[in-house]
């Protein structure tokens, strides 16, 4: 299972890379485990990062204010595929990397 968080991890990761966001221990029932926040262009996403994935986080700005909107999983997913497919677009229909 740690494997799979690991994964995962490194995907938030690069998505933190390229949005604003920022991290935090926010989560009273998880504390040990920081809360990621992205604002993608489709509205704010978030995870928990295992204590043992911080390594791949140091380029997000720490935050001691982490203000979660509310959003379910659902919505999240929902959010995040409405940013792929607008992003997989690029400007005026033409992708980005076309060969991808």
């Amino acid at each position: 299972m740690d494997s799979v968080y690991r994964e995962r991890a490194h995907l938030v990761a690069h998505l933190a890379a390229l949005y604003r966001s920022t991290i935090g221990y926010h989560d009273p029932a998880e504390p040990d485990w920081a809360v990621v926040i992205i604002d993608l262009p489709t509205g704010q996403a978030s995870w928990h990062i295992s204590p043992e994935d911080m390594d791949l986080f140091a380029h997000v700005r720490r935050s001691d204010i982490n203000t979660w909107d509310g959003h379910s999983t659902e919505e999240k997913y929902a959010r995040l595929d409405e940013a792929t497919r607008a992003a997989s677009a690029g400007r005026d229909g033409v992708r980005i990397y076309p060969d991808a």
